[in-house]
Order: structure tokens, then C-alpha cells, then sequence
């Protein structure tokens, strides 16, 4: 599924499997070897507490500590770091629950010796994961076009995409030739388009000319790769599907209004709100030590409110009042409304600390409560930059559509926005979002939120 920040394909899904593996037979075989039962009554009680609820929570906390992200699988200072504060994490979360709903009197032992043995296993197996090729899961990849498109789909791809491209195939289509010419897949006399990418053992077909209109399109030659088990994939819908946003550059209006998504209906909105109301309370009580502290620091470090409400644009662009913990001065903008600057001398020592950790963006969740905003969705923006971004990105408006977050998943995939630039990169994650929305996707945007507080990511 495209929402997964992890990216399930064939060597990630390996991998989480046999973490999860690794997991529960740590905490199974501590409670066997230790002599311990500390929870079973019956043998599925037993397989349930002591491996399977470990597990769940463990890999959770890896998943908002970034550990499956695509960039860092490469890097293995960088993930083993995330795998490790996860597993951690999870590890405590785990001692707490089980030492306050199951613990009771019966030793800890167990419990501690299967964290320990799992953060270990971990850390090991991971490293191990990044010096070994699995090639068996390769998707690859062959581009039909060496046109100006495909040049663009190759630049849009991140690094360490997961995909291997093993070369593009010239057609008369193409007004240029932008693709590098070493990578032309060449084809034999005689042989046909299916025979030439099952001769480079190629699962996929992207579709990247730049002029479908042209008699040249190979309607025939795709409907036999079709046949034979070739996936043929429109770039557009490959650019979003591997980078998790929608292809501004490059979008057809015909390709918005026919592709899949962007769907709506009363059961959708119930669980979206019953949601809403759910990790906003929970947001509310957990933090809420957390706020008090904040509210008493901002008060005493500089003079003014300790909230600041701002008018934001919400939902079918009707504005409303947004909380926020003020973390500028009183005076920030007396000269109008601008955006905030890498080291903005308006920001207060206090108001530096909670913007960074997102502590300021709390309060929002009265905002939830009140319906005004959602917990996960497109950050909602000021009416002044509104107008301006409006004419000057297409299809700005768009995020008005639905209800505006408190987190969402350009805030999970994209630093902080302080540019016409910044806004138009940061709508292309909006508009996957709104294409692709469903309870999951919340959920794991929920969880990289954690990611982006813990590594203070992106904040000003």
C-alpha cells in the first residue's frame, strides 16, 4: 500500500516478517528458558501476552522512530540508531504496561531479559540486512520513452529507490533525447516489445513518452505486455506511488479526474471524526504535565498571552481561530504577517524549544474538538498567504477540500515551509494524501509524527 512510509515491497516486507519473527521468539523463549508463565492461563492467553502484544508494540515504536524509512536503510550508523531508540522505546512501554495490567507479583525477569535479547537481535539483524543484496525481490524497472518525461521520472525517483531501472526504450514519440544514451535498452531485428523486456528480465513498464497524442504510441505492443505478465504503469501514477506524492510537474487534468481516490461518504467521515475526538483526548491527557510546564515557562520568560490564536483557513476555505502556545514575541508582526525564518530573532528561548518538538502545535487538538480542524490532514495556512498561494500554484485550493490537521503527511515527509516553492512541494503531498486517505494512513502518519518530535525534524 502506497501510505506505508516503509514502503512494503519484497525486501522490506522480508524484513519486518522476520523482525517480527525475531521479536516474539525472543520474549517466548526468555519466558520458557527463565521457567516463568506470568500470564497464561491457556496456551493462547500465554503466546498472546508474553510474544504477541511485545511485538506489536516494539515494532510500533520502530515504525515512529523512522527505523523502516527508505532513507536510512542505506545508512547504518543512521538506522541502526532508529531501530534502537524504537526497540528501546517499545521495550519500556512494554515494562510499564505489563508491570501495571499483568504483572502482579511473578518476576520481571523474563520480561527484561526478552527486551534486552530483542534490542540486541535487532540491531544485529539490521546491520546484517544492509550489506546483503536481495535480488530475488528486485522490481525491475524499464522506461518506454528517452524523452524530456522520462529524464523527469528518473530526477522525481529519491535515493535508494527500490526499484532498478535497467534502461529506457527510444520510441518516435520522444520530442528529445534526455535520457542518458548508455542506458538505452537496444532491441534485436525482428523482436518485439514483450520479447525485449523479458529478455532484461523486466516486471515493469513505465510509460513516460512525451507525446501521447502521436500515431507512434505502441497501443498494440502494451496490450502484449499486458498479456504476458508485464506490469505497464503510467509515470504519473509510478512517481506517486514511489515517492508518495502527486507529480505537480508533469500532471494531466484528465489523469485527476479519472485516477482512483479521493473518495467520500458518511461512513468515512464517522470514523475520521470518531478518530479526530479519540487522539485528540488522548493527546489532551497525555501532554497535559507537559502543557502545564509550557504554559508557566512562556508566561514568565516574556510579557503577552500565553496562547496565541491566529486566524487560519479551514475547511471549503471558511477561516476560524487556531490555537497555538505563543513562542514569539508580543510584537512578532507588527509589520504584517510573514513567514518564519531559519533562526527568526522573533522567537522566544522557550518558544525555540517548543516549536522545535512541536510542543506549540497542542493546544490544536481544541481546535479538533471543536470541529474545526482534523487530528491528521494538510496544515492549515494563513488567509494572507492563501490569496498569494492561490495564484501562484495550481490546484492550491484544492487542499480546502477536507479539514485542515494538526499533523499530516507533508509535515511527516517535508521540512518546514517558508516559500512559494516550499508550499507547491508541500501541496503535492497534500493532494496524495487526499487521494489516498484512509484510517490507516493515519495511523502511520500518527506514528512518524513521534519520529518527527523525537529527532526535532523540520521545525523553526
Amino acid at each position: 500500500m502506497p501510505f506505508l512510509s516503509f514502503a512494503i515491497d519484497g525486501r522490506r516486507a522480508f524484513v519486518c516478517l522476520i523482525e517480527a519473527a525475531l521479536i516474539a521468539a525472543m520474549f517466548w523463549g526468555s519466558h520458557r528458558v527463565l521457567g516463568y508463565s506470568m500470564w497464561s492461563e491457556t496456551s493462547f492467553d500465554g503466546v498472546f501476552h508474553q510474544a504477541i502484544i511485545p511485538t506489536a508494540l516494539i515494532f510500533a515504536a520502530i515504525v515512529a522512530c523512522g527505523g523502516y524509512q527508505p532513507d536510512v536503510q542505506s545508512q547504518s550508523s543512521e538506522m541502526a540508531q532508529r531501530v534502537a531508540l524504537g526497540a528501546v522505546s517499545g521495550g519500556l512501554l512494554v515494562l510499564i504496561i505489563s508491570l501495571v495490567f499483568f504483572q502482579h507479583d511473578r518476576p520481571a525477569a523474563p520480561l527484561v531479559v526478552g527486551i534486552a535479547l530483542s534490542i540486541a537481535s535487532l540491531i544485529a539483524l539490521r546491520l546484517t540486512f544492509t550489506r546483503i543484496r536481495f535480488d530475488v525481490f528486485e522490481n525491475r524497472v524499464a522506461v518506454l520513452g528517452a524523452g524530456e518525461r522520462a529524464a523527469r521520472l528518473t530526477s522525481a525517483l529519491p535515493g535508494g529507490a527500490r526499484d532498478r531501472i535497467v534502461g529506457y526504450i527510444a520510441n518516435s514519440a520522444d520530442r528529445t533525447m534526455a535520457a542518458p544514451s548508455g542506458a538505452l535498452i537496444a532491441g534485436k531485428e525482428g523482436e518485439g516489445l514483450a520479447e525485449r523486456l523479458r529478455r532484461q528480465h523486466v516486471r515493469e513498464l513505465i510509460v513516460a513518452l512525451d507525446d501521447r497524442r502521436s500515431g507512434a504510441f505502441p497501443t498494440k505492443e502494451l496490450i502484449d505486455c499486458r498479456m504476458r505478465g508485464i506490469v505497464v504503469s503510467d509515470v504519473n501514477s509510478y512517481i506517486e506511488r514511489e515517492t508518495g506524492k502527486v507529480d505537480l510537474d508533469d500532471l494531466y487534468p484528465s489523469w485527476l479526474i479519472f485516477s482512483p481516490g479521493f473518495k467520500t461518504g458518511v461512513a468515512r467521515d464517522v470514523i475520521k471524526r470518531a478518530s479526530d475526538i479519540f487522539f485528540s483526548v488522548l493527546l489532551l491527557v497525555l501532554f497535559m504535565p507537559v502543557l502545564i510546564v509550557t504554559a508557566l515557562l512562556v508566561k514568565l520568560e516574556s510579557p503577552g498571552p500565553v496562547f496565541y490564536l491566529q486566524t487560519r483557513v479551514g475547511k471549503d476555505g471558511k477561516p476560524f481561530k487556531l490555537f497555538k502556545f505563543r513562542s514569539m514575541r508580543s510584537d512578532a508582526e507588527k509589520d504584517g504577517a510573514v513567514w518564519a525564518r531559519k533562526n527568526d530573532d522573533r522567537v522566544t528561548r522557550v518558544g525555540r524549544v517548543i516549536r522545535k518538538i512541536r510542543i506549540d502545535e497542542i493546544p490544536q487538538a481544541i481546535n479538533v474538538l471543536r470541529g474545526e480542524m482534523s487530528f491528521v490532514g494538510p496544515r492549515p495556512e494563513r488567509p494572507e498567504f492563501v490569496e498569494m498561494l492561490s495564484k501562484e500554484i495550481d490546484l492550491y485550493e484544492e487542499r480546502h477540500r477536507v479539514k485542515p490537521g494538526i499533523t499530516g503527511w507533508a509535515q511527516v515527509r517535508y521540512p518546514y515551509g517558508a516559500s512559494v516553492e516550499d508550499a507547491r512541494e508541500k501541496l503535492k503531498y497534500d493532494l496524495f494524501y487526499m487521494k489516498n486517505y484512509s484510517a490507516v494512513f493515519d495511523i502511520s502518519i500518527i506514528l512518524q509524527t513521534v519520529r518527527v518530535m523525537l529527532f526535532a525534524l523540520g521545525g523553526r
